[in-house]
Order: C-alpha cells, then structure tokens, then sequence
C-alpha cells in the first residue's frame, strides 16, 4: 500500500445503502424533530427532508470520519431552517391567495411545551452537546453508544454529556420557575 494515501475510512458499520441507513434511523430522526418542531407533520416534513439532502450527498457523507454524525447535522440544519422556510413559501402564496385566520388552539398546545423548550434552548446556547445529548436520550430514548456515534463523541463522554446536561437543565428551570412566581 502506499504510504502517501491515507487508508479508507471505516464507516462505522453503516450501510452502503442509503435506504438501509435512513429506515435505520428513520424513528430518532423523527422522535429528535418531532421534539424540536412539536407538530409531527412538520417533523415528517423536516425528516424527508434531510433525506433528500442527504441522499444528495451520500457519497461525500460515507468518506465523512464520523458519517452518522454528518447526518445527524444535515437533520439539525434543516430542522433550525423549517420555519424559516416555511415562512418564506407563506410570503410568496400570500401573494396568490388571501391569508387564513390562523388556528389558535395550536398555540396553546405549543404553550404547554414552553418551559421546557426555552430551558433546553438556554441549554443549547450555552453546552450545545449536553442538550443534544439530553434530547436524543431522553426523547429518542437512543443507548450512549448511539448517541456517542450520532454525535461524533465517545459513549463515556456521552453519558457523561447527559448527566451534566440533565443536571444543568434541571437548575435552569428551578432558576425559571423562581423567576415566574
């Protein structure tokens, strides 16, 4: 072999099939944006959509050193851009056809999340990996071996991510709740 070429890089037992690895992850892509998105036909939307992208770029995402991981940040990046994008589309159809009242029932339903959401988002902002991992934990109820592989970290620094990042969002929300009263 020659030694000015680095060796192939493994993938991480991923299928070369695309269609095997998406039917694989299929359920955390769906349970991490349904978490994210709270409404589970904008989550389908997103996941299909982070599909096709990364459809597109297999090939670049199986040489990838951590290829699991590059997925899981084509499906961040297109969960962080699904209401901007839909706000986009909104814009252009309000032009062709007048504006729907919207449904206000659908916004108490997001209320009811709120706590939790402005504490991990606070999270996030502050230990991006510690919320991750919280999430694909305790929401996509992936192993640390799992999460580990999706996060491009060790399954050691993983439980560890989540332990801090449980207790990190736990004070957070005790220091909300204090503030609210």
């Amino acid at each position: 072999m020659n030694e000015n070429f680095p060796a192939a890089r493994p993938t991480a037992g991923l299928p070369l099939d695309f269609e095997a690895f998406f039917q694989r992850e299929q359920k955390a892509f769906l349970a991490l944006a349904c978490f994210k998105l709270r409404d589970r036909r904008d989550a389908e939307d997103a996941v299909l959509e982070a599909g096709r992208r990364m459809y597109a770029k297999w090939e670049r995402i199986l040489a990838h050193v951590n290829p699991t991981a590059m997925a899981y940040r084509i499906l961040h990046g297109v969960i962080g851009d699904f209401y901007r994008s839909q706000i986009r589309d909104a814009r252009v159809q309000a032009f062709a056809e007048p504006p729907d009242r919207p449904d206000s029932s659908y916004l108490k339903e997001l209320g009811d999340h709120e706590p939790l959401d402005l504490a991990l988002d606070e999270l996030e902002s502050r230990a991006p990996l510690q919320a991750n991992s919280v999430r694909l934990y305790y929401l996509a109820g992936l192993s640390y071996g799992q999460i580990a592989e999706r996060l491009g970290t060790t399954p050691g620094s993983a439980k560890v991510s989540v332990s801090i990042g449980l207790q990190r969002l736990k004070e957070i929300m005790t220091k909300r709740s204090g503030r609210d009263e």
